[in-house]
This record gives structure tokens, sequence and C-alpha cells, in this order.
């Protein structure tokens, strides 16, 4: 009975406290002058609807072959690249020839018309090898 009397005791105390909570008010069901209103939480903006943008995708490489010199040889070799679509049926302008590492050769190519480069490098065992 003594803990019955304490436990109102409490109960009362925290309904009149101006500190009380609402969950404190709400457990003890001291009623609505006791325990202010919630807030309401703010709702999401609707999102904004925009037309979608075309998407315009630019056309595949296309695969172009041309024929080198090879530096070491002196024998032509045809030579193939991926290139941009607009450079299909341009022929490549070289713009240096340089030496490699280990003995190799690289000549630059240059796709004016697309800004690309390619590089072909010869191995001094006969590899060919195309960055493009």
């Amino acid at each position: 009975m003594n803990f019955a009397r304490t436990l109102a005791a409490f109960a009362v105390a925290v309904c009149i406290s101006s500190a009380s909570t609402a969950s404190a008010c709400g457990l003890l069901g001291c009623g609505s002058d006791c325990c202010e209103a919630a807030p309401v939480c703010c709702e999401a903006p609707a999102p904004v609807c925009c037309e979608p943008a075309p998407v315009c995708c630019p056309p595949a490489p296309v695969k172009v072959s041309w024929c080198v010199k090879n530096p070491l040889t002196c024998c032509p070799i045809e030579v193939s690249a991926c290139v941009p679509a607009c450079c299909e049926n341009v022929i490549p302008e070289l713009v240096c020839c340089k030496k490699g590492f280990l003995g190799r050769k690289v000549m630059t190519f240059s796709f004016p018309c697309c800004d690309t480069c390619v590089d072909v490098v010869f191995t001094p065992l006969g590899r060919v090898i195309v960055r493009d």
C-alpha cells in the first residue's frame, strides 16, 4: 500500500511539474492540460518534374586501317585502330617518330578532323602494337 501511495504522489508531481515531458505525461495518463501537442512534422516538398533532356549518344567508334612503313625493316604493313566515327574516311598524318623503351620505335599518327592520336609501336622482334 505504501508503494501505491508513493507511485500516485509521483504521478501527480510529474503532471504538476513544468519540466514534465510529453512521454512522461502520456505514460502516466495525466490528461491534455499536462502535455503539449506534438508539432506536426514538415512534409517533404513534392519533387519538381522537368521534361527530360534528349539524350544524344555519340556514334560508335569505327575501325580504320592504313599502311605504315615499318621503321625497323622498311617494309609496309597495314595497321588498324578504332577512332571516332567522324574520322571514318580520313587518312591519318604522321606526327612524330621516336625511340621507345627496349629498342622500340613509336610512330604517332594524328586524325586532325577529330583531334585523335594513335601510337603505333614496333618492337625489335617484329611485333606491332597499336595504342588507340
